[in-house]
């Protein structure tokens, strides 16, 4: 279907006769439908249409301003200032000057900030602990090729790459147990200081 007006209008027939039409009116195969202002609905043939009139609606009427009403002493009393004022007393100059409002900070930007610097100990305790971990797997995998050698006949003399380096991870380990202690600390003095100055947790994640 075509629509052909949306507003209200006066359909002319050919015949003369004038119908009022509210709604949109359409044209579907060589036929005009419409629906009356009484809800009618009606198909008649595009050739039976003479015209149609269309008046635009009336514009709405401004809507009314509401005046305050005061009751009558308070009405008076307004009055009674505005003559003893009528001088002019200017405002006091605290009430006219704007206080300056404190420069706004960037929350984001300084949320970021501590959420970086947060993930960074949190990686270097993970980082510790990782190089912790692989140092005593090496040791149980050496341990064992040790004990399966010697299960199998071979004398000490027979393994020493193992042994040495058995001896030489063995070593390691307390300095790598060192730096986890120190990574867990710092994590740990990172955030008494956030919470000393009164960053949110949700930061610090």
């Amino acid at each position: 279907m075509i629509p052909l007006l949306l507003l209200a209008t006066t359909l002319v027939l050919r015949s003369g006769d004038r119908i009022s039409v509210a709604g949109a009116i359409t044209k579907n195969a060589g036929r005009v439908v419409f629906r009356s202002i009484d809800g009618t609905l009606y198909s008649l043939a595009a050739s039976e249409v003479e015209s149609i009139d269309t008046q635009a609606p009336a514009p709405a009427p401004p809507p009314e301003k509401k005046k305050l009403k005061l009751p009558a002493e308070e009405r008076e009393r307004l009055l009674r200032e505005l003559e003893n004022n009528h001088e002019g007393v200017a405002a006091p100059v605290e009430q006219t000057r704007s206080r300056p409002l404190p420069p706004a900070k960037d929350q984001s930007q300084e949320e970021w900030q501590w959420r970086r610097e947060s993930r960074a100990h949190e990686e270097a305790v993970r980082r510790s602990k990782e190089n912790l971990d692989l140092l005593l797997e090496r040791v149980e995998r050496l341990q064992g090729e040790i004990r399966g050698l010697l299960g199998l006949g071979y004398k000490p003399r027979q393994f020493t790459l193992q042994t040495t380096q058995l001896q030489d991870t063995l070593d390691q380990i307390p300095y790598a147990q060192l730096e986890v202690t120190r990574a867990e600390r710092e994590l740990a003095q990172f955030r008494d200081d956030a919470r000393k100055r009164g960053i949110m947790p949700g930061w610090l994640r």
